[in-house]
């Protein structure tokens, strides 16, 4: 007998919704769930592939150590142990801190995994913590600590109202824009198109997602914050700002304007490989667009 099971994908932010079918204990099919109130029947191939990983032969359902005769499978008591002894002897030698972690993504929507890592490096008095978030999105979190006091406070742009949004770095087709937590995302960008917006795209190639979507400016590698400097100096310069918004929400608002005085579009273009005037209309574009992100 066929069992049907709602579930969800574990690997990224959107948590997409999925339909399992069991048969005899065993899941035999993963598909979207078009009834997923967010999601709406849309899942990336990651999230599908998920059974073809599971029952993947290559799959380790064992401890394995290495000897000179090869891989050998033992018992986990036998390999924790080992373990345990390695690591006393590393931390005996080396101290605390010659020990790290390295974690996966979807260890942050394991409810459990991400505890008893943080437990179990905390037990061994370590600090060195690293995992795909390294590089991926602890800019965010930074960014969030120092503008709104809090890591885990992020300003998601709402796509299905913006009229005008710009995209540094990113490349949705192959992401999937998962930190957004949106169904289907390029079909989000292309309505923002087809509505009349525009989609510009700041990124040093071109991207498979700009191609036939959005406008590109092509900038030099690592340059982002001096575009985005320039265009808040040109919004000060050229009075473009909301002064009632920033009056009642902002703070710290004259040590920004004097700050990015330094990053004029005619001292940074040249940094940024486009032109002073490409930057000054690409900011007045922003501000004068009805909703932006």
């Amino acid at each position: 007998m066929t069992e049907t099971i709602k579930t969800f994908c574990r690997v990224c932010e959107p948590s997409c919704g999925l339909i399992a079918s069991v048969e005899e204990g065993e899941i035999t099919s993963l598909k979207p769930d078009k009834s997923h109130p967010v999601t709406k029947g849309f899942a990336c191939h990651k999230g599908l592939a998920m059974l073809d990983i599971h029952k993947d032969p290559d799959r380790l359902s064992h401890p394995l150590k290495r000897t000179p005769e090869g891989l050998v499978q033992v018992s986990w008591e036998t390999a924790c142990t080992e373990i345990a002894e390695r690591l006393n002897a590393i931390k005996a030698k080396h101290g605390d801190q010659a020990i790290g972690s390295y974690t996966g993504n979807p260890l942050a929507f394991n409810s459990t995994a991400g505890p008893a890592i943080g437990s179990f490096i905390g037990a061994l008095g370590c600090r060195r913590r690293f995992g795909s978030g390294t590089q991926d999105c602890t800019n965010k979190f930074a960014a969030s600590e120092a503008v709104y006091g809090s890591s885990t406070i992020h300003p998601i742009p709402d796509i299905n109202a913006t009229d005008f949004l710009l995209i540094l770095g990113a490349n949705p087709r192959i992401s999937h824009m998962s930190f957004i937590s949106i169904a289907d995302p390029m079909g989000a960008l292309r309505s923002v198109a087809q509505r009349g917006g525009r989609l510009v795209f700041v990124d040093p190639r071109e991207t498979e997602s700009i191609r036939g979507l959005g406008e590109h400016l092509a900038v030099k590698p690592d340059t982002d914050s001096y575009l985005l400097a320039a265009m808040i100096d040109t919004l000060f310069t050229e009075e473009l700002v909301d002064q009632t918004v920033i009056n009642q929400h902002g703070r710290g608002v004259e040590e920004l304007k004097a700050f990015t005085r330094g990053f004029s579009a005619e001292r940074v273009a040249s940094v940024v490989g486009v032109s002073s005037e490409t930057i000054k209309q690409l900011a007045r574009d922003f501000a004068a667009a009805p909703s932006a992100s």
